[in-house]
C-alpha cells in the first residue's frame, strides 16, 4: 500500500492527466495508483479512475461557465465546453481553490485567435469583474475628509484607488458586448467595430461596476493606483494642457472618483 501522502499526490496527478485526451490519459495511467484501486465487478481499475477524472473535468468546466457567463452565451454550450477543455488541458488547475481556475483563460482565448475576435477582451472584462469582487476592502475617502485639508497641503496630497479597481486596455468595446451578449454565428458580421477602449472596473460596496473612460482618466488611473500625490497627477497632463486646465481636469476627476467610491482613505 502506498503511503497516504504519496497516494494523494499520485491521485492528484491522475486527475490533472485526465484533463487531456482520454486515450492519452489511459495510456499513461499510473500503475502504482491503479494497483490500489478496487478491481472488481463490471468495471476495472482504469475505468473507475476515469469516472473521477471525468467528474473533476466537468466540475472545472462548470466553474469556467460560472466565471465567464457572457463568453458562454456568445459561444453556446457545446463550443464553450470544447474551448474550456482545451484550456484545462493546457493549463491544469494548480491552486487548492477552484476560484483561480480561470486566471489564464482570457490569455489562452487570445492566443487561440478566437472567432469572434472580440472574445478575449470580453473574457478579460469578466475576469476583472471577478478580481474586484474578491479584492480587499478599504475605508473610503469622503469629500468631508478633503474639506479639512489646508490649501498649502493639496499639492502633496496622496490619493490612492481602492484595491478593488482594475484598468483594462481593450482592442474591442468589451463593455458594449458585455451589456448585450448574443449567440455568435460563425461568419456573421461582428456586432460592433474594433476600436481601442480603456475600461475601469471597480467595486461599489457589494456591486461590481465597469465603465469606458476617457483619455485623461486613462492616463491618470495608473498613477492613482500607485498612490501618486495630486501634484504628480496634474504634472502628468501638462504636456497636453496648460497647468490651470490640467488642474481643472484633475479636480473634475477627483469629484467623479469620490462619487464612484474609488478613493481609499489613508491610515491616520
Amino acid at each position: 500500500m502506498l503511503p497516504l501522502r504519496e497516494l494523494q499526490l499520485r491521485f492528484r496527478a491522475a486527475l490533472a492527466a485526465g484533463l487531456g485526451e482520454p486515450d492519452a490519459a489511459a495510456a499513461t495511467a499510473d500503475p502504482a495508483l491503479l494497483g490500489v484501486i478496487a478491481d472488481r465487478g463490471p468495471l476495472g481499475a482504469a475505468p473507475r479512475l476515469r469516472i473521477y477524472q471525468d467528474m473533476y473535468r466537468a466540475r472545472l468546466v462548470d466553474v469556467l461557465r460560472e466565471d465567464f457567463p457572457r463568453v458562454l452565451t456568445i459561444l453556446g454550450d457545446e463550443a464553450f465546453e470544447a474551448l474550456a477543455a482545451r484550456y484545462l488541458a493546457a493549463h491544469p488547475s494548480t491552486h487548492p481553490s477552484v476560484r483561480h481556475v480561470g486566471d489564464r483563460f482570457a490569455g489562452f482565448v487570445g492566443s487561440a485567435r478566437p472567432d469572434p475576435p472580440f472574445l478575449a477582451d470580453l473574457a478579460r472584462l469578466e475576469w476583472a469583474r471577478l478580481e474586484v469582487f474578491d479584492a480587499a476592502d478599504a475605508e473610503l475617502l469622503a469629500l468631508s475628509d478633503l474639506q479639512t485639508i489646508a490649501a498649502e497641503r493639496w499639492p502633496a496630497l496622496e490619493l490612492r484607488a481602492i484595491p478593488a479597481t482594475r484598468l483594462l486596455e481593450c482592442a474591442w468595446p468589451a463593455h458594449e458586448i458585455w451589456a448585450a451578449p448574443r449567440r455568435w454565428v460563425p461568419g456573421e458580421p461582428s456586432p460592433c467595430e474594433a476600436r481601442p477602449v480603456a475600461i475601469r472596473v471597480w467595486r461599489e460596496g457589494d456591486d461590481i461596476s465597469h465603465s469606458a473612460i476617457g483619455a485623461i482618466e486613462h492616463r491618470l488611473l495608473p498613477l492613482l493606483q500607485q498612490g501618486a500625490p495630486l501634484s504628480v497627477l496634474c504634472a502628468a497632463l501638462e504636456d497636453a494642457l496648460e497647468p490651470e486646465a490640467a488642474a481643472r481636469e484633475v479636480g473634475g476627476l477627483l469629484m467623479r472618483w469620490l462619487e464612484d467610491g474609488l478613493l481609499a482613505r489613508r491610515p491616520a
